[in-house]
């Protein structure tokens, strides 16, 4: 027992719970703090603090070799043959000390990454080679994880072809008679976004920008507040306003050839709310969401979404467990703009998407290694209606629609569609400690739905800087 200091029993086991509280906050400091003391407090009650063999009460801060008393039977350590009592609160209060300053650490991490994605050259082909690179720690008094992130961005799109059509189907080439137009200049983009994110608890925030050096530039970010109703029960509400990054038209923006207008930067600016469910191995969600989606010289446009879905742990063990789940979709938007000429917006809007999704995750670990693989196999139906080629300009679509009035190879709407069909996809993600403050790990993933294919794949070093 401390002099001057009536210690409870319970004490250490208190400032445990408080700890852990502390940790489920986003407050990793404040809980080491809590541990150190109750590792503190422990230690006295337990008699380690008074020691014959270490008295290291008389002199803190000294290294305990400098303490040793050099007149007691075996100094350096416990008598020959016995070992130091085991003590089931100490141990348990230094794996959560060992946690909490893992998760109060600074970090650093660099993640190069590939995404390609098909389509027609100079339209919706789509070929990106980025490179995130993060600092982050926890701050002193506001707790939680502070995260500053740089990422430069290349884009490329290829070269629009020969075919009369397809050059018909960029900027305002429909209106530049027989010859198809100019073949666009724009297709590359190169810049860096910026980012500065925080989280703590039920809560987390970003802000930031799509890449500086596109054609167009956009403030970005978000909040999400996601507290538990009740022990099993969690409301997750978010609002934010995110890049919508199908094409180098909807991302960048580009500059049609004939006019010279730029047009694109898409943004998407919406919130959503969800209930999510979790007891023992089941979890079920259900919400839903709207969305205002506007862009440099775009069509505004909405889009509403929902879904629901099961998962179900089908094995589960300490280290390892594999979940089967079943996802519905739905989103719809109010306007056709998938398309290239002036005033579309290049990315991936039916009026109605349904899809019945089934994932498989296999997710463990074993010593240095942790991976997680997965699929998905589903089946979707979506619509698109017809839609102006020029939506945001009455004088050019009714330019066009006298045009085609005399000319059978022009369109002045692009025609409706529907599709029902197989969709899926395959991913894997792979960690390994290099050692106990490096980690090498990679992420990669393929999707196939409609008509169209993506590649994704980066690889990630990520260093936790302790003392």
């Amino acid at each position: 027992m401390a002099e001057g200091r009536s210690l409870a029993p319970q004490e250490p086991r208190l400032l445990l719970l408080e700890a852990r509280l502390a940790r489920a906050a986003g407050d990793p400091r404040r809980a080491e703090r809590l541990l150190e003391e109750a590792a503190a407090l422990r230690r006295a009650q337990t008699g380690e603090d008074r020691s014959p063999y270490l008295i290291a009460s008389a002199a803190p801060g000294l290294p305990a070799a400098t303490l040793e008393n050099p007149f007691g039977r075996a100094a350096a350590g416990p008598p020959s043959g016995r070992t130091a009592p085991q003590d089931a609160v100490s141990d348990e209060i230094a794996r959560e000390l060992a946690a909490a300053r893992d998760e109060a650490a600074p970090r650093l991490s660099v993640s190069p990454a590939i995404r390609t994605r098909s389509g027609t050259g100079g339209l919706d082909r789509l070929q990106e080679v980025s490179g995130q690179a993060e600092v982050s720690t926890t701050p002193g008094g506001m707790g939680g994880k502070l995260a500053l992130r740089a990422t430069p961005v290349s884009l490329a799109t290829g070269d629009l072809g020969g075919e009369l059509a397809t050059r018909r189907s960029f900027g305002t080439n429909a209106l530049a008679g027989p010859g198809g137009g100019a073949a666009s200049r724009d297709t590359t983009a190169a810049g860096v976004g910026l980012g500065l994110a925080w989280q703590r608890g039920a809560v987390q925030a970003d802000v930031g920008s799509t890449p500086l050096g596109f054609r167009t530039t956009n403030a970005v970010g978000g909040l999400e507040f996601a507290p538990r109703l009740a022990d099993n029960l969690r409301l997750r509400v978010t609002g934010d306003r995110r890049a919508v990054t199908d094409s180098l038209l909807s991302w960048s923006g580009q500059r049609d050839p004939l006019t010279g207008r730029t047009w694109g930067g898409v943004v998407r600016t919406g919130g959503r709310a969800q209930l999510e469910y979790s007891r023992g191995p089941f979890n079920a969600y259900a919400g839903g969401g709207y969305a205002a989606v506007t862009g440099q010289g775009v069509a505004d446009n909405g889009r509403v979404e929902a879904g629901a879905g099961i998962a179900w742990a089908l094995y589960r063990r300490p280290e390892e467990e594999l979940i089967a789940g079943l996802d519905l979709v739905y989103f719809g938007y109010d306007k056709n703009l998938r398309h290239f000429s002036l005033g579309q917006g290049g990315y991936f809007s039916p009026q109605s998407y349904t899809a019945v999704n089934l994932p498989v995750d296999w997710r463990g670990r074993s010593e240095e290694f942790s991976w997680r693989l997965g699929g998905t196999i589903g089946l979707a139906s979506w619509r698109e209606s017809a839609s102006p080629v020029f939506p945001t300009d009455p004088s050019l679509q009714a330019q066009l629609q006298a045009a085609a009035n005399t000319d059978p190879t022009l369109q002045a709407r692009y025609p409706g569609r529907s599709q029902t069909g197989l969709t899926g996809g395959v991913r894997a993600d792979l960690e390994y400690r290099l050692t106990p403050q490096l980690g090498l790990g990679t992420a990669l993933r393929y999707d196939r739905a409609a008509n169209w294919n993506e590649a994704r794949g980066l690889v990630y070093l990520r260093y936790r800087m302790v003392d």
